[in-house]
């Protein structure tokens, strides 16, 4: 189905009060997973529902007010990306200063996939792993960038 002239947007009106909530993983060990999300980035966890025999069903861990990681327990098969796919690639982050994230994250054993490099818009931009191999992008967005806001 083509949408003919969407140009959508925050403050257009197209959808009033859209915004991204959250990314959702499966993850191989929830509490693992919760540790390592807590001290590469201070997320802390705000909600938790079980099932009704007590086992965890989710988790919610909160980066900043709003901004949201889900986590489910219990995954098994990592996924296999084929060259060239269609579909989600990573997650990103925004840091106030990427240097000094990826110092604190070397200190915990994380080291970038690649050197950080400069973007297009003119940020700083470097690609990590989670402990389930998730790909997520650190970015620095300085002020004379056309997408800081």
């Amino acid at each position: 189905m083509a949408i003919q002239g969407a140009t959508g947007g925050a403050g257009t009106g197209v959808i009033p009060g859209v915004r991204f909530g959250h990314v959702a993983f499966r993850v191989a060990d929830l509490d693992h997973s919760i540790r390592w999300y807590g001290a590469a980035f201070g997320a802390r966890e705000a909600f938790r529902a079980s099932h009704d025999d007590g086992s965890p069903q989710l988790v919610y861990l909160e980066f900043a007010p709003g901004q949201f990681v889900e986590l489910f327990p219990n995954g098994k098969n990592p996924i296999q990306v084929p060259p060239d796919p269609i579909g989600y690639g990573h997650t990103c982050l925004l840091v106030d200063d990427l240097a000094a994230t990826l110092a604190h994250l070397e200190g915990l054993g994380v080291t970038p996939t690649a050197p950080p490099r400069q973007g297009r818009a003119g940020q700083s931009l470097a690609f990590i792993a989670d402990p389930d191999g998730n790909r997520i992008e650190l970015m620095e967005i300085p002020p004379q960038s056309p997408i800081y806001r």
